[in-house]
């Protein structure tokens, strides 16, 4: 395996340039392609141990090089993948991440080449009591995104992922205008999921249990069931209406109405347990006993969009915290009182909220300083570690709003080169982008197509590697940053889900790459 790990598409011309290489190169040069000039001879650093992949490597700092071309970085030990420096080396990786919420959509014929089906999931689905019972209540659920590799459709993630793409459009220097169009795809689902009596929001539709692996989502056609309302799923759906009224004026009025019946069904069940699969309900669970921070950040979103102080009370009497995952979303609530509060905030309260944002950024790049690949996950690759990967970058880049610190920025960078492979794996994590991509993603689209869907962004790298049959028959005993297997039925290492290709695409946006 090639192991001289860098970025496989490439840099622009002004950033920040590093490759990892093996303790025994302590040259490098960079080669153009073309004609085998070298452009650049350096000194790597002194070695340094990389706790996450059990390997003593040196960096190999070529910053310098700024014309653009395609170029391969060489050692003693070999040569790289080529890379580009130029001023658009990523070329449609951007689209594509963004395209890819095209390819999950639900409930409507899908014309998308190899993976096109006709309309899938458009049975009403029966909703069921905590028991598992059917209330005798069916409920026109169709639309939306399919979560992940599977067909489910579920709130939680859902209000992740439109959050992240709508700060994505709100934030970049150049947003893409088809951003709104995918967002309001999934919103018009999401309304649906309400239960428009009462005000809570249903968690999630799915079968009962998840269909083989190799069936495309019109295949699928087992009974569709509605999962009870809970406290997490309301207090998202509350906070992400409330933020879509931002971008959606002509929709204003009706998202603000859905979210401020979600509250009141908040504030009447304080208590509200967490969810829990009903008996005989297999597919993604996504419980949450802890529905705080989504309260936090509903109310933030409520307060910014209506003025309304009782929000402010509720805001001011909360815990604060950070997330930015379906399960911790307490940045999302930060970074919108901060970005849009203005005059009506609170100036301590903005400055503990501040404070606690810049604390997150700050315990981030600690960890940063000690990778050789100046990522922030330290010995902590779990399920979907790509996505803790890319939202601590997306933390960094809002702490930036705040602070001005370049060094936010070049770390956010380097964790965008991790992911385009410069890993312990030399593995770009998106399909159908770099030298050597994700290609047999745990996708029930792209099982069924025999080809990958382009521009997924794979969970990554998990520790845990018992979590799936695949991932411990291949990486039992490895170091976490290695275990990874590139499969199919590797579900806790290969799978894909929106939620992890927004903070992708955020970083990405928020870049200008």
């Amino acid at each position: 395996m090639n192991n001289i790990r860098l970025d496989q598409m490439g840099y622009r011309p002004g950033d920040v340039k590093k490759a990892v290489v093996p303790e025994t190169a302590s040259g490098f040069q960079v080669v153009r392609v073309s004609d085998r000039a070298v452009l650049y001879e350096g000194n790597a650093s002194e070695p340094m141990l990389c706790a996450a992949s059990h390997e003593k490597v040196r960096i190999a700092d070529f910053t310098a090089v700024t014309q653009s071309g395609e170029y391969r970085l060489e050692t003693e030990e070999g040569s790289s993948y080529p890379f580009f420096i130029g001023d658009t080396p990523y070329g449609g990786l951007r689209k594509a991440v963004l395209d890819f919420f095209h390819y999950q959509k639900c409930g409507v014929t899908l014309d998308a080449g190899a993976w096109s089906h006709p309309a899938c999931h458009t049975t009403p689905a029966y909703v069921l009591d905590a028991s598992g019972q059917k209330t005798g209540e069916i409920k026109d659920v169709s639309g939306g995104w399919h979560d992940a590799g599977d067909y489910g459709r579920y709130i939680v993630p859902a209000a992740q992922t439109v959050a992240q793409l709508l700060l994505a459009y709100e934030l970049a220097p150049a947003p893409d205008a088809g951003v709104l169009d995918a967002v309001w795809f999934e919103i018009e689902w999401m309304l649906k999921m309400q239960d428009e009596t009462a005000g809570g929001v249903y968690h999630k539709v799915s079968c009962e249990t998840f269909n083989a692996l190799n069936q495309m989502p019109d295949q699928e056609r087992g009974e569709l069931v509605l999962c009870p309302v809970s406290a997490a799923t309301t207090a998202d759906f509350a906070a992400t209406m409330a933020l879509a009224s931002r971008f959606f004026p002509a929709q204003k009025d009706r998202l603000i109405g859905a979210a401020g019946r979600a509250w009141q069904w908040c504030l009447a069940n304080p208590d509200a347990p967490g969810f829990q699969n009903p008996p005989n309900v297999k597919t993604g669970e996504y419980g949450d006993d802890d529905s705080q921070d989504e309260r936090f950040w509903a109310a933030c979103e409520l307060f910014i969009a209506t003025g309304d102080e009782a929000y402010h009370d509720y805001i001011k009497s909360a815990e604060l915290s950070t997330g930015l995952g379906w399960r911790q979303m307490g940045t999302f609530g930060l970074a919108a009182y901060l970005l849009h509060a203005g005059s009506k905030a609170g100036p301590d309260l903005a400055a503990r909220m501040k404070s606690k944002l810049l604390s997150a950024a700050q315990d981030i790049m600690a960890q940063c300083e000690t990778s050789p690949y100046g990522i922030s996950l330290g010995l902590s690759y779990r399920w979907g570690s790509n996505m803790d990967l890319a939202n601590n970058a997306m933390t960094l880049l809002l702490a930036e709003l705040f602070e001005n610190n370049i060094q936010y920025r070049e770390a956010a960078l380097e964790h965008m080169h991790y992911l385009l492979g410069k890993n312990g794996l030399n593995k770009c994590y998106i399909s159908g982008l770099g030298s050597d991509p994700m290609r047999n993603p745990h996708h029930r689209p792209s099982v069924a197509a025999g080809q990958a869907v382009p521009g997924m962004v794979s969970g990554g790298p998990n520790g845990n590697t018992k979590a799936d049959l695949i991932l411990h028959k291949h990486c039992a005993g490895l170091p976490p940053m290695k275990c990874y297997v590139d499969h199919i039925e590797s579900c806790a290492s290969n799978e894909i889900a929106i939620y992890w290709n927004s903070p992708v695409y955020f970083v990405l946006a928020v870049l200008g790459l």
